[in-house]
């Protein structure tokens, strides 16, 4: 299979990269799982064609008989991931929770959602598992299905509404999806024709039977998970790392995908200061660890901390610190030396 350029976008997080599964790669190619899958892009697995079930980002099943020297360290996918534990024990974490997985574990990643198997190695285990891309590149963006998916529009949107808004990354599959999930996972060991139109039933069965599932589980829904507000919380949580960046109120609020004045709102109801107020204390404050920490140019510092110029940033730095630059990092050093 061709290896394709890595799968990122910029969002309000910052720059994410799409998950290769490399280790999993390996460890077939090794012969140390048995693994039958299809990937488009640098997905495990025989390669998807262009024109066939676009959106599917990956599909397979894999096969591991004893416990392996490897597993799939914190990662991201860009789309809706759903596995299916069908056979001995995983560790799982998502975020900051862990799980241990038993055969009937089912698990949903919503896209860009923070997760690992294996702790740090995987089990002797039989994974069952696909990804769909609904072309989500930030919180409040609504879900795109694939055409291919024979699911009516109320359905589809119901379908949306509890996978996006669910906080529970971990359920227990009834005898249904589990029946659709051995479907999928005979599909896509055997030679049969039409692998494809085979493939896209057996993953349409088990989103339906999903869906029936939390219809019947009756999950608490939390739709701040697909709201704008946490669109704006995330690109702030991430902002320290991107401080160098030109920004300016337009480019902020186009990265969480709202207009000047509903970003400008969000970020005082948050920060209770401007965006750019809060931009300007995080740059001043990597000013003042740089001045203290290490021997950089001034001019070297301000263009780190994104100040258009030396005496912009001295400008700045002074009415924050009450010192100069010079003078902070003299006064650091002297109490270092103390």
């Amino acid at each position: 299979m061709e290896i394709q350029p890595l799968a990122t976008y910029a969002g309000p997080t910052g720059k994410f990269v799409a998950d290769t599964c490399a280790p999993l790669r390996q460890a077939s190619d090794a012969n140390e799982v048995k693994m039958s899958a299809y990937g488009r892009g640098t997905y495990p697995g025989v390669a998807l064609e262009a024109d066939a079930l676009p959106q599917l980002k990956s599909v397979g099943t894999w096969e591991a008989t004893c416990d392996q020297q490897w597993g799939l360290d914190w990662h991201r996918n860009e789309g809706i991931e759903i596995s299916c534990l069908t056979a001995g024990s995983l560790d799982f974490s998502c975020e900051s929770e862990e799980y241990d997985l038993v055969a009937g574990d089912l698990t949903i990643m919503r896209p860009w959602q923070l997760h690992r198997v294996g702790r740090p190695n995987v089990r002797s285990s039989t994974l069952t598992w696909f990804i769909i891309d609904v072309d989500v590149r930030r919180p409040n963006q609504e879900w795109v299905w694939p055409s291919w998916l024979p699911i009516p529009a109320s359905d589809l949107a119901r379908l949306t509404e509890l996978l996006s808004h669910n906080e529970r990354p971990v359920w227990r599959a009834n005898k249904a999806l589990l029946s659709a999930v051995t479907t999928l996972e005979r599909t896509l060991r055997g030679q049969v024709s039409q692998p494809m139109a085979r493939i896209a039933t057996a993953t349409t069965e088990v989103l339906i039977e999903l869906r029936d599932l939390l219809e019947n589980e009756t999950p608490v829904l939390n739709p701040y998970l697909s709201s704008t507000e946490r669109t704006v919380r995330w690109f702030i949580t991430q902002l320290p790392d991107r401080i160098s960046e030109p920004w300016t109120v337009e480019q902020m609020a186009g990265e969480c995908g709202l207009g000047r004045t509903r970003f400008v709102h969000h970020c005082r109801q948050i920060l209770n200061i401007s965006p750019l107020e809060h931009l300007n204390a995080l740059r001043l404050t990597q000013a003042a660890d740089l001045l203290s920490g290490t021997d950089l140019r001034m001019s070297d510092i301000a263009h780190a901390c994104g100040f258009a110029s030396s005496q912009y940033f001295a400008t700045c730095f002074r009415r924050r610190f009450n010192r100069t630059p010079v003078e902070y990092r003299q006064h650091c050093r002297s109490v270092a030396l103390a």
